[in-house]
């Protein structure tokens, strides 16, 4: 029996940049992942199965698993087993933190010894977060995700979740995106984070996606208009439901009181170390 994480991920900036000719955006990031996980479990069998602790549509380990058994020619199957904690449509990866962790899993359930640059390739013909998702460290992301700068965790210490139950669709999103040209506004926030100015890094942070989002999804701008009003220093994160606050190390602020007083349900978790 194989056990594997699959860790969720909050971006702490998202820029969208450009549109390619393959349909996809052109992105820069800054993500990192978090404690928040799935646990899939694999075992040795003649089919492939998997059961899960939710129901899911559309289920992208079932996908990997046929890629990877085509791929490398595999005899058997595998039986899976998905623990899901991590809310569906939240812009939290979870459908690619399922897939990376898919991929390791199997992996090893098979004995593929397959190098690390054979699983990056997989990962990224599978999803735009799961080559992040692959290795489970901050960085800087860009492209459609497929390319990755390792970069430092930030001091935070604790992350609060305010997750909704819509579930977003990143396809609707993006269709719904428009264009702004941002002369090096990224670059100025990137370097901040480098230089490890942090407090004025998520002063000045953004999420491109927002204002799209919120159209697509106008029952979300209660809990954004709640957090506005609050003070508190909240982003959304990727495309999704699911708007966060971050409490620095060196913070003697509350924020777990202030979400209390203001009545919103949230998800507590911290940076994956």
């Amino acid at each position: 029996m194989i056990k594997e994480k699959a860790y969720a991920k909050i971006n702490l900036a998202l820029d969208v940049f450009g549109k390619r000719d393959d349909g996809y955006h052109e992105l820069k990031m800054i993500m990192i992942p978090i404690e928040l996980h799935d646990i899939l479990t694999f075992e040795k069998s003649d089919q492939i199965e998997l059961t899960s602790s939710i129901h899911i549509e559309q289920n992208a380990i079932i996908k990997t698993v046929n890629y990877m058994k085509d791929k490398y020619h595999y005899p058997h199957g595998v039986s899976i087993h998905l623990d899901k904690k991590i809310p569906i449509g939240a812009g939290l990866a979870g459908g690619s933190a399922d897939i990376a962790a898919t991929i390791r899993g199997l992996n090893q359930l098979w004995e593929l010894n397959l190098e690390i640059s054979e699983m990056e390739d997989i990962a990224i013909s599978l999803g735009s977060d799961t080559l992040f998702c692959l290795h489970n460290k901050p960085a800087y992301v860009y492209g459609r995700g497929e390319q990755l700068l390792f970069i430092q965790n930030p001091p935070i210490q604790r992350i609060f979740l305010c997750v909704s139950s819509i579930q977003a669709s990143t396809k609707a999103v993006f269709e719904n995106h428009k264009l702004i040209l941002k002369k090096n506004k990224f670059n100025h926030l990137l370097k901040l984070y480098i230089n490890e100015k942090f407090e004025r890094f998520f002063a000045k942070s953004y999420n491109d996606l927002t204002k799209s989002t919120l159209e697509v999804y106008p029952i979300l701008n209660e809990t954004y208009q709640l957090l506005k009003k609050s003070k508190l220093p909240f982003l959304m994160t990727g495309s999704g439901s699911t708007f966060y606050v971050v409490e620095f190390l060196s913070k003697q602020d509350d924020y777990k009181e202030k979400l209390d007083k203001i009545g919103l349900k949230y998800i507590e978790t911290r940076p994956k170390n």
